[in-house]
């Protein structure tokens, strides 16, 4: 099935009206420390060629938080962002930044994790309690203000957020009882289990219904340098439904492309377990996101979501004030159909033959 991989990687060179020689160097800033299995629609594209292929020596960048992310793109340091769909809506209404949605990976995915035995089952037992964040910059504290204020709280005088980080940290603190619950995004909980932590997982159940994790760039990016922003986006459609496919060969494929992910200190069929894990909480929200968005297009943004989203946020009090929700998605005329124009069948086909490892 070596054909079908080939196959599919000249689907999307010959889409693409970048020279396969001109190798133009892009940098996508990731929001978080840790560039583990759990971002296959980022990690994938450098492994199996397609970017390469289609002209593009592309570097992907963790460098914390979502608002760092953004902070690096705005700076010109990024070409894009990874970041959570919140810190959009703030970086346009609270900032007039033009920060536009180019991929819609996936949706709130976030919740608050707290010990199985705890007294705590919903926002009114989080008052007074200690709450563990990967940074005070991270893109699910909106959410957490918002879960809160429905139940007549506030962050300032309710709760106590402290930043623990990401991996063993948070672990530890909650562990040792340093902190009451975890806030934390959909992989990293999932870690959190790996690691043995027997939690229950609070989240309001509209969350899903929002949009959350999506891949930006700049509005005067999409401008400059169409061709390259479809070229990217159709390479991260493609590594979704490879990953889609055949979760397995994804994870097998990212350790032997960064050995030093792979977990350590444990046997493989365990190191399989639990990066399945993180990769398959990733893609359920991704699957849940592709549904939200119409169900047709890998990456296609529902402007109506993002509409529903800010008005979440202005109800909030996080955000004053809106712009039209069309405004938020990348102004390329037939960008979406353009970027799934590959053939998914010889995608698929190249991952269940996972014959490139």
């Amino acid at each position: 099935m070596k054909t079908a991989l080939r196959l599919a990687s000249a689907l999307l060179l010959s889409t693409s009206a970048v020279p396969a020689l001109a190798q133009e160097k892009v940098t996508i800033a990731v929001g978080t420390s840790v560039l583990n299995v759990g971002y296959p629609m980022l990690t994938l594209p450098m492994t199996l060629g397609y970017w390469k292929d289609a002209g593009f020596d592309v570097s992907v960048e963790p460098v914390g938080a979502s608002l760092q992310a953004i902070q690096q793109m705005v700076a010109g340091n990024a070409d894009f962002a990874q970041v959570d769909a919140s810190v959009v809506v703030q970086a346009n209404v609270e900032n007039d930044l033009p920060v536009r949605i180019a991929m819609g990976n996936n949706v709130i995915d976030w919740s608050i994790s707290v010990p199985t035995d705890s007294d705590i089952r919903g926002a009114a037992d989080l008052k007074g309690k200690t709450i563990g964040v990967f940074s005070l910059a991270t893109g699910g504290i909106p959410y957490l203000e918002s879960y809160l204020a429905e139940a007549g709280m506030d962050m300032e005088n309710d709760i106590e957020l402290i930043p623990v980080g990401f991996g063993a940290a948070p672990v530890e603190a909650f562990k040792s009882g340093q902190v009451d619950a975890l806030l934390y995004w959909g992989s990293a909980t999932a870690g959190f289990e790996n690691a043995g932590l027997e939690i229950n997982k609070i989240a309001p159940e509209d969350w899903r219904r929002y949009p959350g994790y999506s891949l930006t760039t700049m509005q005067g990016t999409a401008e400059r340098a169409p061709e390259m922003v479809t070229a990217i986006i159709k390479g991260a459609a493609m590594a979704s439904v490879f990953a889609e496919a055949n979760p397995e060969c994804a994870v097998r494929l990212h350790w032997k492309a960064f050995p030093e992910t792979r977990p350590a200190g444990v046997p493989e069929e365990t190191a399989l377990e639990h990066d399945l894990n993180y990769l398959n909480a990733q893609l359920g929200s991704m699957t849940d996101a592709f549904a939200l968005n119409g169900g047709e297009l890998w990456g296609a943004v529902d402007t109506e979501g993002f509409g529903r989203l800010q008005s979440f946020l202005n109800a909030a009090g996080i955000v004053e004030g809106d712009i039209p929700p069309e405004d938020y998605i990348v102004a390329i005329p037939g960008f979406f159909e353009t970027i799934n124009d590959f053939d998914a069948d010889a995608v698929r086909a190249a991952a269940n033959a996972c014959d490139m490892l």
